[in-house]
């Protein structure tokens, strides 16, 4: 090999072991979506390397972290990525520092994720979506909070139906501006605990597109959706349907009489009927 293609070749070969990392600069805060991740998995495997020789949590289960469904190393590097980066205001959240947090989440998350990836993949296809969603104070408050979620494959269902309303939900919570403590944080970790929530049916959850295209499109000036109670009422999801399929034509009807309707009032307990 000449002394070109060997210099060429280094300088993959240093390409290869360098990380590349997601969270890099001044981001936005609150609800904002992050670029699709295009790493491959030879980088992502490469920044797992650079982490366990900084973090003794990865440097433990590097192997195991390996061997996980590729899909997921993104996943890792992500949560690797936040713990290790602090951000620059009064809220910034360690979730390696037990003071802080009241453990260290970071080594729950990286020793639960091998078996997690097999086993309970829902759980982080649902964190990754998170992450892609949020800045990252909000992402390591979830983290700070949803660890335990890794070890629940029955919410599965619940997970899968609100993945696709994620960003809806922080777009809901979390913007609006720096508030200087984690109040806004808190109530998207509570929304989206509601919507997994046993109590929810994950039925009326996969609706709520539906419902939100009919009320975008009623006749009406203010038309409200009470999410939370919509998805955990306890209506048969069969009659929600048939209330769903007349609402367009009631709704004609009821912009004469009146500028707003709750339309999860209707759904649920057909009051607006008459």
């Amino acid at each position: 090999m000449g002394l070109l293609n060997k210099a060429v070749s280094g300088v993959r070969d240093f390409a290869k072991r360098e990380p590349v990392f997601r969270f890099g600069g001044i981001q936005s805060m609150g609800a904002h979506t992050r670029p699709a991740d295009t790493r491959t998995t030879e980088q992502l495997m490469a920044n797992i390397d650079y982490f366990a020789q900084r973090n003794p949590e990865v440097a433990q289960f590097k192997n195991e972290l390996k061997q996980m469904n590729p899909e997921h190393l993104g996943l890792v590097s992500d949560i690797c990525e936040l713990a290790n980066r602090r951000e620059m205001i009064p809220t910034n959240i360690d979730i390696r520092n037990p003071k802080q947090v009241g453990k260290n989440i970071f080594v729950k998350w990286i020793e639960k994720l091998p078996k997690a990836s097999k086993e309970n993949p829902e759980a982080l296809n649902f964190t990754q979506e998170v992450i892609n969603h949020t800045d990252s104070t909000a992402s390591k408050y979830f983290l700070a909070s949803a660890v335990d979620l890794l070890e629940h494959p029955e919410a599965a269902s619940h997970l899968r139906a609100t993945k696709p309303l994620v960003k809806d939900i922080a777009e809901s919570a979390l913007n609006g501006g720096y508030t200087m403590d984690y109040s806004k944080e808190k109530d998207f970790v509570d929304a989206v605990g509601a919507f997994i929530n046993p109590a929810s049916d994950a039925r009326k959850i996969e609706m709520l597109p539906e419902v939100i295209k009919a009320a975008d499109e009623a006749p009406i000036d203010k038309v409200y959706i009470d999410s939370i109670p919509f998805i955990q009422s306890r209506t048969p999801i069969e009659q929600i349907r048939e209330n769903l399929k007349v609402f367009p034509e009631v709704a004609k009807g009821l912009s004469k009489q009146t500028d707003e309707v709750n339309i999860t009032d209707f759904l649920t307990r057909n009051v607006n009927l008459d």
